[in-house]
């Protein structure tokens, strides 16, 4: 059995996504705990990987429960209210409590409940890599429900309709999961979060003093590009008790300076503190200057290190990796990546000659990157395009994979109507995997469309926009800014992104439902409206000799089986070592340049925004209702044309 585990994280999500392959949970609004039982050995792991069975004396019954000699679970500790609601608040007293008489006697007056989510280990068997729905499917059968263990259900049906239940019921929100999902020991976007209230976790920056004794208020920080910011004081939600045993916990941190990089103007004077303490604290919203508005503090979070402290506020942001896979001057290096061995050959070779960017370079940028990418290359067969001697040299390009490449590395032989037969293609499914690619100098990865296990069914349509010969790349803007106003016409959400190169994707997410021809056959229609409405602009021929010049190449084509893309995230072969980079929909003005987003400044930007491109994987649309609707403008600008035409 495993002697630890590392806690899937979901990532943040503004809509829930739809589909018949996702289930909806409640979201425990209490402290997460994997559990180990051993026999009648109960052992509770928070998610830094603190031991705190001691703070949970009543859980040390949950063996009985169990019908397996040894599990794991995962699952989160709470105390409900008297409407059977968790509230995280109510734990505060438990949490940062070491006394064991009152441990016991609060065990007895208001005992926790461990609600099981998730069981990854049983009597031998490592369950990490079955489906979600067969482990909630096993759990639920070795699981004898009891008051201080309950089982946390999945529910299918519609997203809307259940996150609507949550929010009348007073709920935190809710968790989507992908029911064929893995257990993956990161933040994935196999498992979303959707919240109903605003609340997030905060460094202890200092405090300030006022009229109570002790303190008036908390100063909060939070990491954001790699600096501490204040994000403003929070003065409500303290009682004396608490007020005492935070002044206790804050007074050995006192520092002369303050711990942010631009000291913060405020009302009071303060009294700084090292940022090591995090506290949950409730809020209203934003403010327009990144202050959080009407904050509540609802305790502190011992279970959390203040040094991977990440924040929800404009999206979940990727883990940071920003300390450089390779350093130093080496021409070569073996590392341990995912427990599997990686050997990186001729580290100093220029793979950007005029820019100075190295193979390492390109390697450590990969590494920086894989929580945003992976998911987005996830199940989808590679079209490797690589470059042995750096972007000014001969490239060729590669789909059938040799033998004697990584027996780990992930395989599918996929037919070929063009070879007539198969074709080996590789996947990148972790970082190890992405990592070892780059080091056979795939600056950039192409995936296909579609998935494995639905392969003629694409996820998303794709809006290919390029410049034919003398068209600025503000003409790209408008022609983006015209698909977007048309797809706001179908009711469809459409994620933008610069290529890298001088054109634009739009990906519009949909069910894997449909096959190319449906999705080619969408983009034919919609390029066919704009380019009758915008002729000047707009050019469709896929014969370059019949393209006009001086115009945008709307390429419907692209969308095919076996067609690749350059994907989000991923460094282009052109000077400046572009990223292909996912905006929103307010970036997408005339200025924008594809090449102001390039490997030395972009991994600051993701690490602010977020994954854009995070709807690309969870809002699974219906196309039915807008084909319809799309037909209908067809009809109505043909009306217009034969109305000019008589």
């Amino acid at each position: 059995m495993p002697a630890a585990i590392t806690p899937m994280m979901a990532t943040l999500a503004d809509k829930p996504p739809t589909g018949e392959d996702w289930i909806f949970e409640v979201k425990w609004d209490g402290v997460r705990a994997i559990c180990f039982i051993e026999g009648e050995r109960v052992r509770l792991v928070s998610r830094n990987g603190n031991s705190c069975e001691k703070q949970y004396p009543e859980l040390s019954v949950l063996h009985h429960y169990i019908g397996a000699s040894s599990a794991i679970l995962d699952g989160e500790i709470v105390i409900l209210d008297k409407d059977g609601i968790s509230r995280f608040e109510l734990l505060q007293n438990r949490i940062n409590n070491a006394d064991p008489n009152s441990i016991a006697h609060m065990a007895r007056s208001r005992p926790v409940t461990y609600f099981a989510f998730d069981l990854l280990f049983a009597d031998g068997y490592d369950l990490r890599q079955v489906t979600l729905i067969e482990r909630k499917r096993a759990l639920q059968e070795i699981l004898t429900p009891a008051p201080v263990l309950r089982f946390s259900e999945g529910f299918a049906g519609s997203g809307e309709q259940i996150l609507d239940a949550a929010r009348e019921t007073g709920l935190e929100g809710i968790l989507a999961k992908r029911t064929n999902s893995c257990y993956e020991p990161r933040r994935s976007r196999e498992w979303l979060k959707l919240k109903l209230t605003s609340r997030d976790e905060f460094l202890i920056c200092g405090f300030t003093e006022g009229e109570r004794e002790y303190f008036s208020s908390l100063v909060l920080g939070m990491r954001e590009g790699g600096k501490l910011i204040w994000v403003g004081n929070v003065g409500t939600g303290f009682d004396e008790k608490t007020l005492e045993v935070l002044y206790r916990r804050l007074k050995p941190l006192i520092i002369s300076r303050p711990p942010f990089e631009k000291a913060p103007k405020m009302l009071r004077p303060a009294t700084w503190v090292r940022p090591e303490l995090v506290c949950t604290v409730k809020f209203a919203n934003w403010t327009e200057d990144r202050k959080l508005r009407a904050p509540v503090y609802l305790g502190l979070r011992n279970d959390l290190d203040a040094e991977e402290l990440k924040h929800d506020t404009s999206g979940e942001t990727a883990p940071s990796h920003h300390e450089p896979l390779l350093q130093g001057t080496k021409e070569n290096a073996s590392l341990t990546v995912d427990g599997k061995p990686l050997k990186f050959t001729n580290l100093n070779k220029f793979f950007y000659p005029a820019d100075g960017y190295t193979k390492r370079d390109v390697i450590n940028y990969y590494n920086a990157v894989a929580d945003l990418l992976l998911p987005h290359l996830k199940d989808r067969p590679l079209s490797l395009k690589r470059y042995p001697n750096g972007i000014a040299e001969e490239y060729f390009f590669q789909k059938n994979v040799p033998e004697n490449w990584e027996p780990w590395l992930r395989r599918e032989a996929i037919y070929s109507e063009h070879n007539q037969g198969p074709t080996n293609y590789v996947f990148a499914e972790d970082r190890a995997s992405l990592l070892y690619l780059a080091n056979l100098a795939c600056i950039d990865q192409n995936p296909w469309l579609s998935r494995s296990g639905s392969l003629d069914n694409p996820d998303f349509v794709l809006i290919d926009l390029d410049p034919q010969e003398e068209c600025p790349f503000e003409w790209i803007v408008e022609a983006a800014q015209i698909i977007h106003a048309k797809l706001d016409l179908l009711e469809l959400e459409g994620y933008p992104k610069t290529t890298g190169g001088r054109g634009m994707h739009i990906y519009v997410p949909v069910e894997p439902i449909y096959s190319y021809d449906d999705t080619r056959i969408f983009a034919e229609i919609l390029a066919g409206i704009v380019v009758q409405e915008r002729p000047e602009l707009f050019t469709t021929p896929r014969a370059v000799a019949k393209r006009e010049k001086n115009k945008v190449y709307f390429d419907y084509l692209q969308n095919g089986k076996s067609k690749t893309i350059a994907a989000p995230y991923v460094l282009r072969a052109y000077p400046g070592a572009p990223a292909a980079t996912p905006l929103a929909w307010h970036e997408v003005t005339p200025g924008l340049r594809p090449a102001q987003f390039n490997m030395r400044n972009v991994l600051e930007r993701f690490d602010r925004v977020g994954d854009l491109f995070a709807g690309v994987l969870s809002n699974r649309q219906d196309l039915t209702k807008s084909m319809e609707k799309l037909e209908k403008l067809v009809r109505e600008g043909n009306r217009k044309t034969s109305g000019r035409s008589k």
